[in-house]
């Protein structure tokens, strides 16, 4: 009989015997935002949801739980349809579910994200649990596992072309689900003005941090170029992703947690 890999069709006998092997719980955390006239409000969860069911049914040491869809998502309010949890709000809740997991004997979990404006806020959710708890917690934004291939399949231009709803977004929502996607409707967006400081792309962080509200820059809530996305780029970034989320998941279950050490 094949495993389960979904931790809510589990019933708790199973999910005690789950803790027992050592099996990993990863939480995919998401958004609900607008992603330009072209993709959907849900192409953050999707795709963090879609990479991790990936890689359970491979793995073997993951339980996929039930994904967290909304965000923080405060830039992208002045557009239709985005909800946006207040930032407290938001990590006391990712918070608390990552304590039941350690509450109930859980030594590794992963949280997996989809969306860049949760990063700040899962960063302190993920040292919390490691620093204040006997279980490790680590954060994972999927685009990290790829970067070379990415860079690799590029083709919009640096700063910019991959920032929200952008190449890399629509090719990867082409692979996933392309019946979401209009891509009729796509047009290249990189409005933010121009500066050797600060600048918005996924693939490098530039040196000055400053958030504003999309919709001060960008006419569509695109911030990228869509139309250079294909499905194929999709699916070879995602192999990739998929790929090194389960290398991970086997060195992070072999991982030893040493005891602190008060030198006081």
């Amino acid at each position: 009989m094949t495993e389960k890999i979904f931790y809510h069709e589990m019933s708790w006998p199973e999910i005690k015997s789950a803790i027992e092997k050592g099996k990993i719980p990863i939480l995919p955390v998401g958004s609900v935002e607008q992603h330009g006239p072209h993709l959907p409000l849900i192409t953050d969860a999707f795709t963090a949801f879609s990479i991790c069911v990936r890689a359970a049914e491979i793995s073997g040491d993951l339980l996929v739980m039930p994904p967290i869809y909304y965000g923080y998502s405060t830039h992208h309010m002045d557009f239709p349809g985005t909800i946006s949890i207040k930032t407290l709000n938001f990590m006391g809740y990712i918070y608390d579910v990552c304590r039941s997991l350690v509450h109930h004997g859980f030594r590794k979990i992963i949280i997996f994200n989809g969306h860049g404006g949760n990063v700040a806020p899962l960063q302190i959710v993920a040292r919390r649990i490691s620093e204040e708890t006997d279980s490790l917690c680590a954060l994972i934004s999927w685009w990290n596992l790829a970067r070379e291939e990415i860079s690799k399949l590029r083709e919009s231009e640096f700063p910019g072309g991959m920032a929200h709803s952008c190449e890399l977004e629509t090719s990867v929502m082409l692979s996933l689900k392309p019946e979401y996607v209009r891509m009729e409707k796509a047009v290249k967006d990189i409005g933010f003005p121009k500066s050797n400081f600060i600048w918005l792309d996924i693939m490098g962080q530039s040196p000055v941090y400053l958030v504003e509200g999309f919709s001060r820059f960008s006419r569509t809530g695109i911030v990228g170029d869509p139309t250079l996305a294909t499905a194929e780029k999709g699916e070879k970034i995602l192999s990739v992703v998929v790929q090194n989320l389960v290398r991970f998941v086997a060195e992070f279950k072999a991982r030893e947690v040493w005891p602190r050490v008060n030198h006081h």
